[in-house]
């Protein structure tokens, strides 16, 4: 079994990350004109830009659309980005088509539920 897991981490090629709960505690902050506000944690900045530096392309994938995501991923230099997508497999599918990878080669982290 282990050596499975090994195997298929070697031929990772993009790894796709949800936001909210994933890459934010999933609290969701509003100022008072009402722009949603995100808190990201820097060490998980830093591993993105390792795994990066690795040779394996960072996604973000996320149901909501936040200003806060595309600064965040400028930031991070993550070129690969979907916003707004209710339908996260056919948004997997559009970053893997993105990143000219099989969906073999990418894996995915999202929060327990599958609402977002």
């Amino acid at each position: 079994m282990r050596e499975d897991v090994l195997d298929r981490m070697r031929k990772l090629r993009l790894m796709i990350f949800d936001v909210d709960g994933v890459l934010t505690d999933g609290t969701l902050y509003f100022s008072e004109t009402g722009a949603e506000l995100k808190a990201f944690n820097a060490r998980d900045g830093h591993g993105l830009k390792i795994l990066k530096e690795s040779g394996v392309e960072v996604a973000i994938l996320s149901a909501r659309r936040s200003r806060a995501v595309e600064v965040r991923a400028a930031e991070l230099g993550i070129t690969l980005v979907e916003q707004g997508s209710a339908d996260k497999s056919a948004a997997f599918e559009r970053l893997v088509g993105r990143a000219r990878v099989s969906a073999a080669a990418a894996g995915a982290v999202a929060r327990g539920d599958s609402t977002r």
